[in-house]
């Protein structure tokens, strides 16, 4: 078993003595206690190893400056500087001081050496601080760490929701919860205004807000008795920005009175900063709320009891309860209300885990991906900026052998290199912070919405010194080389004529750097590569629909308005007919979930003559629609009919169902006429017709078995429309809003995109991980092409003597010219084999995120090596082509 002690024994170097001798052992044991938490939950060790030097970056320095304080005001009563640690002062000021003359006398290699570690410095700070936000800050809630998401589990929903009978009694019988709440954001219509608005409410019970440790800044907030079934009042709990912006900011708003799905609430607070725009933890994503509303205003027609209310729970262990711990107590509950009620707990389960997991545990690889990358860039970076100095080290030779000869010791010399490295480093970090925060503009100017990053990520102190461990980092990297080359020159032989001359340890050094650089680039290219392979993939997959010249909007019918199913469907047809009269309106339809909107549901089935066991029934994806919205969408009519206006309240149950429904069921494929129940219909259903297989969440996706009901003979409240056009289709929205005005002036619509948008959107974050690789790639290349044209030029100059020599003896500038060429060659062929190894373990860590394309895609990795290779050719043939037009004469007189 791995010994998770080595890496916090290691961290606790960082920390002062006195830390380590009063607290040490209790902070590895906590450490290691973290480490092995996080790796049940399945982080990789790459993540642990970062939290945790990102946990030592944040507190060590700390106490290191705690201690020196201590150590300072312990010192004599006037604090005096010894003599010994002035003259050090005076020594490190001297260095300084003439490493600025030398950044004056030659400021080309000051600004390329900077500016060179300054992109890798940004591109990490940029990427560390989306990191920091993301995965490693707690969310933005009291006590954030003790927060957990409670949800069921069955077989036709991994991720379910919590009854309200359920959310009792956890609260009841839980030892490990010290609160619960349950909570769900649903659209709620703004009337009586001049125009209907949509707004995100969010029903909650009343410890809800002590549960996120949520206050309010006016007013109230409400009690868990008014958000009890049988505790209706009409209130309503609004978000600082919804104020500032509905309101102006009125002092007076309490008390005053706003219309929500036509009932009047009385507003009795406005929720505190730093909640402007409130969020809430959801699954996968955050939910930004407008309006609270008490859970016993949730609208459902059975009431907040019932079985069919769920909603979303979030709770706060008690202190020192691990989620471990509280998962058996939760299953034991669990157990309880399945014996007491087994028809309706049938298969279902109730686990709990991290809120902080929950909404941010399905990025954690493609953000540690691009943070493996952008390091890459940092180490490229680094290697140039180590041979720009081990040369610049290499032309000084005669100078410090020269303060040698005169006295200065090997620690002088190596202090002297230390500290210009150093001043690099440092320049650089300041540089490098600044691209960071330019860096993060762009980013979030380019983050798609299905990217969970901020839209502000803050530069904090975590951040500073992420930064300034690179520094230092890049000090030691960068100056380690030249200092250990100098320390170990010999005077004598370096004070002698032809001591320019390139030695073969020398030689050995510079190719060992060319090949780490262009290896790592060629792994990063080739992950570039792999990515952009299976985002082209993903956007050639066939999705089983004409998504061109489509758009869609969605609306909720208010249910105290619309009580009636006969009220419901005769309002969309209403709607239907008036938005087909629309000019440039081809076809309209209804659909309760359109395809990559990311909504949607699955329901159970059984097959008329199969037996089936109600508590593990297959599953297939549930659709209402409305007549003509095949047509709408160009999904093939396979056979049988489509739904008519006949297929209402009046009439038996009827259903299309797609090609896999039917392969799976009737193997022979003659589905026409043949029956299946639901748990939700009370009498068979008949089959009409089969249509082909459609994406519904991404492209990606294998082809399930699908089933589309009636929307009529199922009427529901809430409904998207989609229409196809023989015109742009967003010119023409505002005539289909009126359309549907037309038929209630108080309804509001929302959410209107065209379809190719809704498709495109579900490729965000594939198109946004491919875009950055290849940006870090592409600077990986660009720093390898400079590093490695640079290094070839300096050891032709180091050359420069002995080519001469040699094309006065005969030598034909072709074969010096092929000799230097073909060098780079085999370093290039060394290069890629090790580069192409590392790409395929990358590629391994890219597999969540591939699509059809395996980590080790051999035209990926071919691309990959051609790239670097022609790079590597052009960058040697430079120098090559000047070292073969080398006039003997004039070599031979420079030396």
């Amino acid at each position: 078993m791995r010994d998770l002690s080595r890496l916090p024994r290691l961290l606790l170097r960082a920390y002062p003595r006195e830390f380590r001798d009063a607290v040490g052992d209790a902070f590895v044991d906590a450490s290691v206690d973290r480490m092995r938490d996080r790796r049940r939950r399945g982080w990789p060790m790459a993540a642990i190893w970062i939290v945790a030097l990102a946990d030592t970056l944040r507190h060590a320095p700390a106490e290191r400056a705690r201690a020196w304080l201590d150590a300072r005001h312990a010192r004599s009563r006037h604090h005096a500087l010894t003599a010994g640690e002035r003259t050090m002062m005076d020594t490190l000021l001297q260095d300084v001081r003439y490493a600025l003359r030398l950044w004056r006398k030659r400021p080309a290699f000051a600004c390329i050496a900077i500016l060179t570690l300054a992109l890798g410095v940004g591109a990490n700070t940029a990427m560390f601080s989306i990191v920091n936000a993301v995965l490693l800050r707690s969310l933005p809630y009291a006590n954030a760490e003790r927060l957990v998401s409670v949800w069921s589990r069955t077989a036709q929903f991994p991720r379910g929701l919590l009854s309200y009978q359920e959310y009792e009694e956890l609260q009841k019988q839980s030892g490990s919860l010290e609160a619960l709440a349950l909570y769900l954001a649903q659209s709620v219509n703004l009337t009586g205004v001049a125009e209907p608005q949509r707004l995100v409410g969010i029903f909650v019970t009343g410890s809800f807000f002590d549960v996120l440790g949520l206050k309010a800044e006016r007013g109230r907030l409400f009690t868990e008795d008014e958000s009890a079934p049988g505790g209706v009042k009409p209130v309503v709990v609004i978000t600082r920005q919804f104020w500032q912006q509905r309101f102006g900011g009125a002092p007076d708003i309490v008390g005053r009175s706003i219309a929500l799905n036509g009932i009047p609430l009385t507003i009795v607070g406005v929720m505190a900063p730093p909640f402007d725009a409130t969020t809430v933890p959801g699954a996968g994503y955050f939910i930004d709320g407008d309006v609270f509303l008490p859970a016993a205003q949730y609208p459902t027609p059975r009431g907040l009891r019932s079985a069919g209310a769920q909603m979303l729970a979030v709770g706060r262990l008690k202190p020192g309860v691990a989620i471990r711990t509280a998962g058996a107590d939760i299953d034991v509950i669990a157990r309880r209300l399945t014996a007491a009620d087994p028809d309706a707990q049938a298969g279902r389960t109730i686990e709990v885990g991290s809120a902080q997991e929950n909404i941010v545990g399905s990025s954690r690889t493609a953000l540690f991906l691009l943070f493996a990358s952008v390091g890459v860039v940092l180490l490229i970076a680094c290697v140039n900026v180590s041979h720009l100095l081990l040369a610049r080290a290499m032309d000084r030779q005669k100078e410090m052998a020269l303060r040698a000869a005169l006295g200065a010791s090997r620690a002088a010399v190596t202090r002297q290199l230390a500290v210009e490295a150093a001043m690099v480093a440092a320049a650089a970090a300041v540089a490098g912070f600044l691209l960071g925060r330019w860096a993060l503009a762009g980013l979030a100017w380019l983050r798609p919405p299905s990217v969970p990053i901020p839209a502000h990520v803050p530069l904090d102190r975590t951040v500073l010194l992420f930064t300034g461990g690179i520094a230092i980092g890049v000090a030691m990297l960068c100056g380690l080389a030249p200092a250990l080359k100098s320390s170990r020159t010999d005077i004598s032989r370096v004070l002698q004529a032809g001591a320019r001359r390139a030695s073969a340890a020398g030689r050995r050094t510079r190719d060992v750097l060319v090949v780490a650089e262009m290896a790592m680039s060629v792994a990063l290219v080739a992950v570039s590569a792999l990515l952009i392979q299976s985002l082209l993939a993903a956007q050639n997959a066939p999705l089983g629909f004409d998504a061109s010249n489509v758009f869609t909007l969605q609306f909720r019918l208010p249910q105290t308005k619309y009580t009636k199913p006969e009220d419901i469907a005769r309002f969309f047809k209403s709607a239907i007919e008036n938005v087909r009269a629309v000019p440039g309106v081809q076809s309209a339809a209804l659909v309760r979930a359109v395809p990559f909107s990311g909504n949607g549901g699955t329901t159970g089935y059984a097959v008329e003559g199969t037996p089936a066991d109600p508590a593990s029934l297959p599953q297939a994806r549930l659709h209402f629609v409305t007549p003509d919205y095949f047509k709408t969408l160009r999904i093939p009519l396979l056979k049988g009919r489509d739904f008519t206006d006949r297929d209402d309240l009046t009439t038996p149950l009827v259903a299309v169902i797609n090609e896999t429904f039917a392969r799976r069921n009737w193997p022979d494929g003659d589905a026409i006429g043949k029956r299946f129940t639901t748990p939700d219909t009370p009498t068979p259903v008949t089959v009409v017709g089969v249509v082909g297989d459609t994406k519904h969440y991404t492209a990606t996706e294998p082809a399930v078995p699908q089933l589309y009901v009636a929307h009529y003979q199922v009427p529901l409240i809430f409904c998207s429309l989609v229409a196809r056009t023989s015109v742009p289709p967003m010119t023409i929205t505002n005539e289909v809003r009126r359309a549907i005005w037309a038929v209630d002036k108080d309804q509001p619509v929302w959410s209107i995109y065209s379809l190719e948008t809704a498709v495109a959107r579900t490729q965000g974050q594939s198109r946004f991980l491919a875009l950055l690789l290849g940006i870090f790639a592409g600077v990986a290349l660009l720093l390898a092409g400079v590093g490695i044209y640079g290094m070839t030029s300096y050891g032709v100059a180091q050359r420069t003597h002995e080519i001469g020599i040699r094309l006065a003896l005969g030598a034909s500038s072709e074969r010096v010219l092929g000799e230097v060429v073909g060098h780079g060659v085999r370093l290039t062929l060394v290069a890629v084999a090790v580069g192409l190894a590392a790409a395929v373990a990358m590629g391994r860590l890219a597999g969540a995120v591939l699509f059809q394309v395996a980590p080790g895609d051999p035209q990926s990795l071919a691309a990959a090596a051609v790239i670097l290779s022609a790079v590597s050719l052009i960058a040697c043939y430079l120098p090559a082509r000047r070292a073969a037009r080398i006039d003997p004469v004039v070599a031979l007189n420079e030396e």
